[in-house]
């Protein structure tokens, strides 16, 4: 094999995701670059050292010893060890293995969310087959009607999630009236003082999805939000061809970490009020992670801050 040859062939191993490491009588005689990351060690200073002075864990070394495929967690990520008959192959499987966490955690956040609503409503219908007063009846419609909406929030939570997208321009403009015309109720219902400044931008989204985005945020800010108080909703262009969405409630101003916890599947804020099925701003995280954007929250001198991103379309 010629050099140029060697040379394009070696670009191109370097080039993968997956580790790959070369042994002969005991030595490591190639590894590419993800090997080299995988493992922390330096890709010319590994060559021709012995087994254990790369792999440094004698798991990887029975792997290759016993061919036999294994899972392991080294360096902060977890690995999938294939070995073959001259080396090891090492795939980083750490999005799956955080995938089924994740998915492990929302099944238990269902299991829960879904039963008391499903109780409720249950347990109501029961009562209304026997002769209630009508005070009571309504008591009880009510009560059933409040679980029927949670239960519905929760599903177009799910729905909105897991749905192909359909990406088209947007103005971000008209989205904006519909969120807030929905959530004119839940407004009133808290004393919301709604303020915008939002600039007439084309984005690159999913409607449906990116309407569930600012539902979720403004829904968040009103109802975890102090009543009778103030939400403002920002929208402008960033030097970075993205948009930011931003909405800005007048609550006790949290730490950083507590915010950023607020993001994942089961958590809830601190406020007495919160009743919600722990996912919304999990749910706006996702969104905005698969159309390139970002989710974030921070505190304010006087309140608290949640946005998202969005790229432009012109």
């Amino acid at each position: 094999m010629n050099r140029l040859l060697e040379g394009k062939l070696e670009t191109w191993v370097d080039s993968l995701s997956e580790g790959i490491i070369f042994f002969q009588a005991g030595r490591v005689r190639a590894l590419n670059q993800a090997a080299a990351t995988f493992l922390e060690i330096e890709k010319d200073q590994a060559i021709n050292l012995p087994l254990i002075g790369v792999l440094r864990d004698h798991r990887l070394e029975q792997a290759f010893f016993q061919q036999e495929s294994t899972e392991l967690e080294l360096s902060g990520r977890q690995l999938k060890v294939i070995p073959f008959e001259n080396g090891l192959i090492l795939r980083d499987i750490s999005p799956i293995k955080r995938a089924e966490e994740n998915a492990r955690e929302l099944l238990a956040v269902l299991s829960h969310e879904l039963r008391t609503p499903v109780t409720v409503i249950r347990s109501t219908l029961e009562a209304l087959q026997d002769d209630v007063p009508d005070k009571l009846r309504k008591r009880f419609m009510d009560r059933a009607l409040t679980e029927s909406e949670r239960l519905v929030r929760l599903l177009e939570d799910l729905t909105v999630d897991v749905k192909p997208p359909q990406y088209r321009r947007i103005e971000i403009v008209s989205l904006v009236a519909r969120a807030v015309n929905l959530l004119q109720n839940t407004f009133l219902k808290h004393g919301i003082s709604f303020e915008e400044r939002v600039e007439n931008l084309r984005v690159w989204a999913d409607a449906d999805k990116l309407l569930q985005v600012l539902i979720n945020l403004l829904e968040n800010a009103a109802i975890h939000g102090p009543d009778n108080a103030r939400v403002r909703l920002l929208v402008e262009r960033n030097q970075g061809g993205f948009a930011c969405i931003r909405v800005q409630d007048e609550g006790a101003p949290l730490d950083p970490a507590t915010l950023e916890r607020l993001f994942e599947p089961h958590a809830r804020g601190p406020s007495v009020k919160a009743k919600g099925t722990g996912l919304g701003l999990y749910i706006v995280r996702n969104i905005a992670n698969a159309w390139g954007g970002e989710a974030w929250a921070k505190p304010l001198a006087d309140g608290n801050e949640f946005g998202v991103s969005i790229h432009l379309k012109d």
